[in-house]
């Protein structure tokens, strides 16, 4: 390699699983959401840190099998959190 040539900035680890390609600022964004979809979450049935996520939006418990519907790379979103606090505000009116 000739002097004063930069190399190619290297893919971020959990991007080179599916590649996004034409940039660098792509790339991170494409890691910061795969590892956000991979990372385990609490159970809002048993409480256990055991919440996967099967398909695009489906949420599985390893522990107990609760299976339900929710955002498609987080099981919480902030419409759904906005949503369950309304609901509960009204629930405690009456």
């Amino acid at each position: 390699r000739r002097e004063g040539y930069s190399k190619m900035p290297k893919r971020p680890p959990m991007a080179k699983l599916r590649t996004a390609r034409y940039g660098l600022r792509i790339r991170r964004q494409y890691e910061a959401v795969l590892a956000k979809s991979k990372a385990l979450y609490k159970c809002p049935n048993c409480g256990v840190q055991a919440l996967r996520r099967v398909m695009l939006g489906v949420w599985r418990c390893r522990k107990c099998g609760f299976e339900f519907a929710g955002g498609a790379w987080k099981p919480r979103t902030t419409v759904s959190t906005t949503a369950e606090a309304g609901l509960a505000r009204v629930t405690e009116k009456q």
